[in-house]
């Protein structure tokens, strides 16, 4: 049966039952999370749906509450205590976890983190040509991306950054000036380790390691998950996700942009010393 939710204020689903149920167990939809299949009257709380109940959808956690205030019943005698009705279940419970944390786990839209991703892109690739430029370097086939030079040279030291980036700050320029940050699904800051399996997955998955016939089929099959899930597929597999630490204001996405195309102008300008021998490049490469 397919399940539609409400996440981030944002319609999810449809999805079949077991994978929603995997989805609950794995933390990537709140347990207090509205939803709806066909046959239920209104939208309730996804673990009150009918499809769900017997399923093993209820968290651990849940359970333990419900165990808990069994026991404070048979404590205070059988006194009649009325239960809380399904709405006030579904509302989070003072001083839990995220409370605790104070991290609003707010899934940003698909175009925010395509802006953060992109300004980080830029700024990486301004970087790694100011720094051939600076020293001195002539052209070199092997320095463009797609070729198997760049995979050193371009896509590793982009991986080590981000991951310098999430392990110390939670966050990359390009995300920080967005005001978005990478978290787990507790709210805490990712391990040296995950992120650099995150920035690893980012970089293929989600950027094509920069190849020309790779890139823009990665950038749209991660555009079109968020916009199908509201995750990408690394997000998915590690268990982490980009949350919002303050409002998302129309001057923190302008900014975006002109830093991106002010990277774009930067590119262009380290490259002019180069174009004359990457089109003789290009020609040469287009005879063969």
């Amino acid at each position: 049966m397919d399940i539609y939710w409400i996440q981030g204020h944002e319609q999810k689903g449809p999805l079949p039952e077991v994978e929603v149920i995997s989805m609950l167990e794995a933390g990537l939809i709140p347990e207090n999370a509205r939803a709806w299949h066909a046959g239920c009257p209104e939208w309730v709380c996804i673990r009150d749906l009918p499809a769900l109940k017997g399923a093993g959808a209820v968290s651990r956690g849940e359970g333990e509450r419900r165990n808990g205030r069994e026991e404070r019943l048979e404590n205070a005698g059988g006194e009649d205590v009325p239960a809380l009705s399904a709405d006030a279940d579904c509302l989070p419970e003072e001083g839990g976890e995220d409370a605790e944390e104070g991290v609003p786990l707010v899934v940003p839209y698909a175009y925010v983190r395509f802006l953060g991703r992109m300004a980080d892109v830029m700024m990486h690739m301004t970087l790694y040509l100011a720094v051939l430029r600076v020293s001195g370097a002539a052209f070199n086939p092997g320095f463009l991306p797609g070729s198997y030079e760049a995979l050193l040279y371009l896509c590793l030291p982009m991986v080590l950054m981000e991951t310098a980036f999430l392990g110390t700050l939670g966050t990359t320029p390009g995300k920080a000036m967005l005001g978005v940050s990478v978290r787990d699904y507790r709210g805490g800051r990712l391990s040296f380790p995950m992120a650099f399996r995150r920035s690893l997955f980012v970089m293929v998955l989600g950027l094509g390691c920069f190849a020309p016939s790779l890139m823009l089929l990665a950038l749209f099959f991660s555009w079109w998950w968020v916009r199908r899930f509201g995750f990408t597929p690394w997000d998915r597999k590690l268990g982490t996700t980009d949350v919002l630490n303050g409002s998302l204001t129309f001057r923190k996405v302008v900014m975006t942009l002109v830093l991106i195309i002010l990277c774009l102008q930067l590119i262009y300008v380290l490259l002019i010393p180069w174009l004359p021998e990457m089109e003789a490049y290009a020609a040469a490469s287009g005879q063969m």
